[in-house]
């Protein structure tokens, strides 16, 4: 009879020692990594969306190449501060470097940029998972703003309007930060000085940029709080 209850006794210890096992086994552990060292803003490059653009609340990108219009082709540069990767500002400048022609051998141009995909499509969760589709729609952008330029034998600035543009990147690394390849089709409707005001002139542009991001002291002071 002895035996038996003490018996009875390690059966029962030996169920209670098991529970925390079995416990742990049915909620998983409570730490599965180590958060601080390994998730980074570089793993956000998934599925879910971002792709890198949560290094910083501003991102700034810089292209070079050319633009092309009916008197031919132009250097061009361009600068792009976008917040949150959506709205922004943007400034550019193109020099025909002495090429003869009727059109403007010098124009700079700023204004206004819209970037209206990246921020309802990744908060309605539309992301296809794949970077190229969900970046290329994400950079799609509409520009509005004015220029100066200085035609044919004229000064700079003699010649001024308003311009409206369309255009996408293509991400070459895949990401949202780094190198972009960039085409922009373009509107200008130029007002000379004492002049009436002129029909639109078509213009395209293709770029090679590289964009990166800037955590700015509105964000910084978010993060800490």
């Amino acid at each position: 009879m002895r035996l038996r209850r003490s018996g009875l006794v390690w059966v029962l210890l030996g169920g209670l020692w098991s529970v925390p096992a079995r416990a742990a086994d049915t909620w998983g552990h409570r730490t599965t990594s180590s958060v601080a060292p390994e998730v980074t803003p570089d793993h956000y490059s998934g599925g879910n969306g971002v792709y890198g653009r949560f290094k910083g609340d501003l991102q700034l990108g810089l292209g070079l190449g050319a633009e092309f219009d009916r008197s031919g082709a132009r250097g061009a540069a361009r600068l792009t501060l976008h917040y949150f990767s959506m709205l922004g500002v943007y400034s550019s400048y193109r020099d025909g470097f002495g090429r003869g022609g009727d059109g403007a051998a010098r124009l700079l141009s700023v204004g206004v940029d819209l970037r209206p995909g990246f921020v309802p499509r990744w908060a309605k969760g539309q992301q296809t998972g794949q970077a190229l589709p969900d970046l290329l729609i994400d950079s799609v952008s509409l520009g509005l703003g004015a220029f100066w330029a200085e035609p044919a034998g004229h000064g700079f600035g003699s010649e001024r309007g308003f311009e409206t543009s369309l255009g996408f990147g293509i991400p070459l690394m895949l990401r949202a930060d780094g190198l972009w390849l960039e085409a922009r089709g373009q509107l200008r409707w130029p007002e000379r000085a004492g002049a009436p005001e002129h029909s639109a002139v078509p213009s395209a542009f293709a770029l090679l940029s590289w964009h990166g991001f800037v955590v700015t002291p509105l964000a910084a002071s978010q993060r800490t709080q």
